[in-house]
């Protein structure tokens, strides 16, 4: 009796796993892009009469550690006589990854940027010193699962769903309020941070990263939250959603090396962007299901989040969305 009850709560457990897996999967790609945008920095992109660092460095690092033959060759005399055409490139890129990605917005369209990114980054610089290169494998394989278990081309919408966002962006915004609490609204981005303060790759520099910006920043994306909550459903949230898709786009123009409005990088500015697309394309009634395959009273229904799918398939994975 012990077994077949220790059974049935493994059963239970793999299957509340199962379900999760997705969101899991999906959101991490999403954290992995958005804590290493930020050091793509215009206009120079690391390249100054000081030297090269930042990404100049990276392609360098390509270019002096061969690891294909004919990509040293293209770093060298198309990338780097173009370093600010291929950082823009670059930034705009993984920028979009990390919002699509976070959000939930055409999830496939992103894991196979992703993927080719990743090969892209470790044909680069997978045999620099102190790289590993599992790395970059591992960053492809994590895209590919993405791919394989995504199930909609844009985010489900209901209460909890609700709810959920509103408190993720609420977290959010209090993080970046402590953290930069020193820095009111000014535009420094080099100021005493409370969190993160240390040399590490993690928490310091992640932290950096993902949650740099200002006390004012951190309120507006607690507003933003309320706005969440409040109108995620509703046909408000367009503007909401169109709103907070447009300060993302503005903060990333604005970034350059002097700093950027209410201090923030494009990391900032692709959560704002992230949260916009999420109000613009989760379904516009809060109360509408989302059809799910394995159900058999849905196999016949029409299924709206797939396109070119006008039917819903026994084939199709299950419609699990975070």
């Amino acid at each position: 009796m012990e077994s077949n009850g220790l059974s049935a709560r493994l059963d239970t457990s793999a299957d509340a796993i199962t379900r999760a897996a997705p969101a899991v999967l999906r959101v991490t790609a999403g954290l992995l892009w958005l804590s290493n945008v930020s050091w793509k920095v215009p206009p120079g992109f690391g390249e100054s009469a000081d030297g090269c660092g930042g990404l100049c460095a990276f392609v360098q690092r390509g270019i002096d550690n061969p690891v294909a033959p004919v990509y040293p060759w293209v770093l060298e005399t198309l990338v780097r006589p173009n370093l600010a055409v291929f950082g823009w490139a670059v930034l705009l890129t993984e920028f979009l990854l990390a919002a699509l990605l976070l959000s939930g917005t055409l999830t496939r369209i992103a894991a196979v940027v992703g993927f080719g990114q990743s090969i892209a980054i470790g044909l680069s610089i997978a045999n620099s010193p102190e790289e590993w290169y599992w790395s970059y494998a591992l960053m492809a394989a994590l895209h590919l699962a993405v791919f394989a278990t995504a199930a909609g081309w844009r985010p489900a919408l209901d209460a909890r769903r609700r709810a959920l966002v509103a408190g993720v962006v609420a977290g959010y915004g209090l993080i970046v309020i402590i953290a930069n609490v020193k820095n009111f609204a000014g535009p420094d981005l080099t100021g005493d941070w409370v969190l993160f303060g240390g040399a590490t790759d993690f928490p310091g520099d992640f932290g950096k990263n993902v949650f740099a910006g200002s006390v004012v920043l951190g309120i507006v994306f607690a507003l933003l939250a309320a706005a969440v909550w409040f109108t995620a459903g509703r046909p408000a949230a367009r503007l909401v959603g169109l709103a907070s898709a447009l300060a993302g786009l503005v903060l990333l123009v604005a970034y350059h090396d002097g700093g950027n409005l209410l201090a923030a990088k494009p990391s900032s500015g692709a959560v704002f962007f992230a949260i916009g697309l999420f109000l613009l394309a989760a379904p516009a009634a809060l109360g509408a299901r989302s059809v799910d395959p394995r159900n058999p009273a849905d196999r016949d229904a029409d299924v709206g989040t797939r396109p070119g799918h006008a039917r819903a398939r026994e084939s199709d994975p299950p419609d699990v969305r975070a």
